[in-house]
């Protein structure tokens, strides 16, 4: 069964800002979702975002039993990443543990001329690893201020905004875009 999360929109520009989208309504307790809720939340939806291939996933799925710890690690390290980009605080030491854990898994290999990092081996935590090399890539290589809040607070939702002036507003132009279009409508027509 194919979970929600391996269908969420992929609207943030970037695997780890849309990981960090896995909760919705993040501005509204009363509708917020968190669409992680068990560990084959965590693989489909790294599927869905090519974190994980078809066949890791299928191999992954069938460990799901034991893995509520590396799925505790997964929710961790997305709040964190959150907090990164909302707070304006340090970072959280949250994301140097995972990537330097992930970096013991990994060793370097050469193939075809071409060195590339590889883990050792897939394990239950190998998503949550494959995240945080990713996340401290790009918390490296971007500016912080380049990934920005949706402007509809209710919605949460964060996006590296790559737009030329960096102007730009909501993770959806159709969707919470067009509620703040309707609502500024309403306001103007009910006076």
């Amino acid at each position: 069964m194919v979970s929600a999360a391996g269908h969420l929109d992929m609207r943030g520009g970037h695997p780890v800002v849309d990981f960090v989208n896995t909760v919705a309504w993040r501005g509204d307790s009363a509708r917020r979702i968190d669409y992680l809720v068990e560990y084959t939340d965590l693989v489909s939806w790294c599927r869905h975002a090519k974190v994980l291939t078809v066949a890791e996933a299928r191999q992954l799925t069938t460990a799901a039993p034991a893995a509520q710890r590396a799925l505790n690690d997964g929710k961790r390290l997305r709040e964190a990443l959150h907090a990164a980009w909302t707070d304006g605080n340090d970072l959280d030491e949250v994301i140097a543990t995972m990537y330097r854990a992930a970096m013991r898994e990994r060793r370097l290999r050469l193939a075809d001329d071409t060195i590339t990092w590889t883990e050792d081996e897939l394990t239950i935590r190998t998503p949550v690893y494959r995240i945080a090399v990713s996340a401290v890539e790009l918390l490296t290589r971007t500016p912080r201020s380049r990934v920005k809040s949706c402007d509809d607070t209710v919605c949460g939702w964060l996006f590296l905004d790559s737009s030329h002036r960096q102007n730009r507003r909501w993770c959806s132009a159709a969707d919470c875009g067009n509620r703040e279009r309707a609502r500024r409508h309403y306001q103007r027509n009910r006076r």
